[in-house]
């Protein structure tokens, strides 16, 4: 497994995932530009003395700091200074926070600091004019680095192999769920590379961003994809994944409402239920999956339906325009806002895996209806979003050859 490591200009910072990090060798890294978003300036006099400490299981912003004898009168004023900033009283176990202390005896408790990211932090601190609080932000860098792999067991082992974080495996199906149904179609043989912005504070990782562009190879099929930004004389802006023909890779509707899970009863007009012991039929596929995994919308859509169906247990059904209608069933539970008229995004979290009403084991029951009849989703195609426009191909053609030349080498 080649790592090639470049530097990009960005003037604008992606937003922060954070991720577990494989420490690559730097050896062949190749420094094109190293930028930064914010540059930090530290007020805090350097000499004076700093102690980390975190938010224990079970304990409280308050109930830490009283810990470590901070008087109640202190403590209220931090918290009422930090309050158009950062709710302190909502702060999880295992915040980090560091307290900042005179140089000089006794000790005088001057502030604090809060991690609030990787790359953010709020500092709450007394002086002669009283407590102030302000954002503190470091320097942040982003490289480009490269990944490819060979499916042999599994996608997911791919990238065990590769050893890479394996969540950027599910970023990179979640680029290509319009055209592979990861859940059937991946196989021995299938490959895979692409290239992903990776964020870093001193030197030091701190997420991952997006990835830029992808191939994947299955047999004989080839998919590809460039991530493109663009904006219309009308300052709308469009950001997606295209081929190499500049054809968007969305589709109406994802091929799978679940990831990486297992097909395991199809569509059929007569089918022997397991529970009632009689032949009938199976009008929709199941997914077989443990309980609580994530059910996505396969569309946009209105949801007509939210509740408890008997024999469907709970179920979603959704309206995604006059011809097209799906129906999730035998959930756990409900994703939080999910109600009847409630508007959803396309790979939006609607529900959980589970098995109520009529089910022999935690699955999910998909059905697919065209102008309110049953057909089998497996067999669907569908149109294509908007490709590039007319007036930005050559943009996009410049974007897509750049990306492309930082792609590894098939092994």
């Amino acid at each position: 497994m080649k790592a090639r490591w470049i530097f990009l200009s960005l003037s604008v910072v992606s937003v922060i995932v954070v991720g577990l990090l494989w420490q690559k060798s730097l050896s062949n890294a190749k420094e094109i530009e190293n930028v930064s978003s914010t540059i930090e300036t530290d007020p805090v006099n350097p000499i004076e003395q700093r102690y980390p400490y975190q938010i224990e299981p079970k304990s409280t912003f308050s109930s830490s700091l009283l810990e470590l004898d901070i008087s109640s009168t202190d403590i209220h004023a931090v918290v009422i200074t930090a309050k158009p900033y950062l709710d302190l009283g909502r702060l999880k176990a295992g915040t980090r926070f560091q307290i900042i202390n005179s140089p000089t005896e006794p000790v005088i408790f001057k502030g604090i600091r809060i991690k609030m990211t990787p790359s953010e932090s709020l500092l709450v601190q007394k002086s002669a004019n009283g407590w102030t609080a302000e954002r503190i932000q470091k320097k942040v860098t982003t490289r480009i680095v490269s990944f490819q792999g060979t499916v042999k067991t599994s996608l997911w082992d791919s990238a065990i192999e590769a050893k890479m974080n394996p969540r950027l495996i599910a970023d990179l199906a979640e680029v290509f769920s319009w055209q592979v149904d990861f859940s059937r179609e991946v196989q021995p043989g299938d490959k895979w590379r692409f290239i992903v912005e990776e964020e870093l504070v001193m030197g030091e990782h701190i997420g991952w961003a997006s990835i830029l562009a992808a191939d994947y190879v299955r047999g004989t099929d080839v998919y590809n994809a460039t991530l493109f930004r663009s904006q219309s004389a009308m300052g709308e802006i469009t950001i997606g994944y295209y081929d190499a023909q500049g054809k968007s890779l969305k589709r109406v509707f994802l091929k799978t409402p679940i990831q990486y899970s297992r097909i395991s009863s199809r569509f059929q007009t007569k089918r022997f239920h397991p529970i009632l012991k009689i032949a009938r039929p199976h009008y929709g596929v199941d997914y077989a999956a443990p309980t609580g995994t994530a059910i996505r919308a396969v569309g946009d859509g209105t949801i007509m339906l939210a509740a408890r169906s008997g024999g469907a247990g709970n179920m979603i059904k959704l309206q995604h325009n006059a011809t097209y209608s799906t129906a999730y069933k035998h959930l756990s539970r409900f994703a939080q806002g999910i109600r009847a008229n409630a508007k959803v995004k396309q790979g939006q979290t609607i529900g959980y895996v589970g098995s109520t009403g009529l089910s022999s084991g935690p699955h999910l029951h998909f059905e697919f209806y065209v102008n309110g009849k049953y057909v089998d989703p497996l067999g669907q195609k569908f149109p294509s979003a908007d490709p590039v426009s007319n007036e930005k191909v050559l943009d996009f053609l410049v974007v897509q050859k750049k990306y492309a030349s930082y792609l590894p080498a098939w092994n």
